[in-house]
């Protein structure tokens, strides 16, 4: 938000440095909402400032990973154009595309594929049809929503993408439950990868 933009920025180029101790090649954020028109000065002091937090990572030898959710992903790329930085790269979480009603997570994942660094094993229901984008999903167990988990290993596989399979499990007010749902989620994915790698 433009409101809390300069003091982000500023926070998010310490982390970067801190990260930069620890050889960490990369960083990743949430961008906020990226306004929908390019021809806005909103976007356009958003790109402005991207591009700056870019050239100061990259000036510590990492990447940027985008994470998905609140854009679709015709209109993340047309961001990560505008931006136009070789550093700018996207942590893809198919769960968001459905809590944020932004996208069918298969689909959008072929369109992005290209940039996808790292990814967010995470599971979740569509809002009510009448609600699809303004209401907000339901984060549920790994395998229990509407992803699809077995169709976005594999597609994951058939785009070329090698890397961790981060779990993701947001339910601090229910540890007990939490701890029980990523071992639940261990398991589905040595099941799935065991499944698809034969």
């Amino acid at each position: 938000p433009k409101e809390t933009r300069a003091a982000r920025v500023a926070e998010m180029t310490e982390i970067s440095d801190f990260a930069k101790l620890l050889g960490c090649g990369c960083v990743a954020l949430h961008i906020g909402f990226v306004p929908p028109d390019r021809s806005s000065v909103d976007y356009k002091d958003l790109v402005s400032a991207t591009r700056d937090l870019l050239d100061h990572i990259n000036g510590n030898g990492q990447n940027l990973h985008l994470e998905t959710g609140q854009e679709s992903a015709d209109h993340l790329l047309e961001f990560i154009h505008d931006v136009a930085r070789d550093n700018l790269f996207i942590n893809f979480d198919p769960a968001n595309m459905i809590l944020y009603g932004s996208g069918e997570p298969i689909e959008a994942l072929r369109k992005v594929g290209h940039l996808v660094r790292s990814v967010h094993c995470k599971d979740a229901k569509w809002a009510a049809p009448a609600q699809r984008g303004t209401g907000w999903g339901q984060e549920v167990a790994l395998g229990d929503g509407d992803v699809g988990m077995e169709t976005y290993l594999r597609t994951l596989l058939e785009l070329g993408y090698t890397g961790p399979l981060t779990i993701e499990r947001e339910i601090p007010q229910d540890p007990v439950r939490q701890k029980a749902d990523i071992g639940k989620a261990v398991s589905l994915l040595n099941d799935l990868k065991a499944k698809i790698l034969g």
